[in-house]
């Protein structure tokens, strides 16, 4: 039960900060819906938590449980986006409205908060590997391709790590190596909590 609606929780949350995100852009820069996406799915923050909404969605639906590969891959994709916001955008970020700010604490603090808990207390470990860390981080790399061509479409680079004309190719390498470091240094940590650590909360 604690599970079901742990679960349920953060699907509704994911959801809502989605939404609540979309209103505010329209009110800032007007516009359609449509177009207000387009802008939104630049980022990995609005991309990550789009996919803990569909997949968080689903399993409260269904009933379905994510095998432990998968729910390794997706907590730790929603935690890192947390961990860089905090770590690294936090200071230079500005909101323009307290809805705004609502919405960005629930991308960044929240959704990625409770997705920890869930996959510290419910979600399957076992088998999990260092193979596992390995694969995780190609997600993100598939995400600088994509966040380098949506930049090269309009020179809106989503992040300053992946401004390549103000970087260049050295400098791009130099920030995604440190970014694929991390990300594969916390896909380690993730792996070493399972190896040691067992959900200890039922599910039913």
């Amino acid at each position: 039960m604690f599970e079901k609606r742990l679960i349920g929780l953060i699907a509704g949350l994911a959801v809502g900060s989605l939404i609540i995100q979309t209103f505010v852009d329209l009110d800032a820069d007007g516009g359609t819906v449509a177009s207000v996406w387009w802008n939104m799915v630049r980022y990995y923050t609005i991309l990550t938590n789009l996919t803990v909404a569909i997949v968080f969605g689903a399993m409260a639906l269904s009933g379905k449980r994510l095998n432990a590969h998968w729910s390794g891959a997706i907590t730790l994709q929603i935690v890192l986006v947390g961990i860089v916001f905090h770590a690294l955008l936090a200071a230079s970020h500005e909101f323009k409205s307290i809805i705004g700010e609502v919405s960005n604490h629930g991308f960044h603090t929240v959704v990625p908060a409770l997705c920890f808990l869930w996959w510290l207390t419910c979600a399957p470990k076992s088998g999990l590997g260092w193979r596992n860390a390995l694969q995780w981080v190609i997600w993100p790399l598939v995400y600088a391709a994509y966040g380098i061509w949506r930049g090269s479409l309009d020179g809106k680079y989503p992040y300053y790590f992946l401004d390549v004309p103000e970087l260049g190719l050295l400098g791009l390498l130099r920030e995604m190596s440190i970014v694929a470091a991390g990300f594969l240094v916390c896909g380690f940590i993730l792996v070493g909590i399972a190896r040691i650590h067992r959900p200890s909360l039922s599910s039913k």
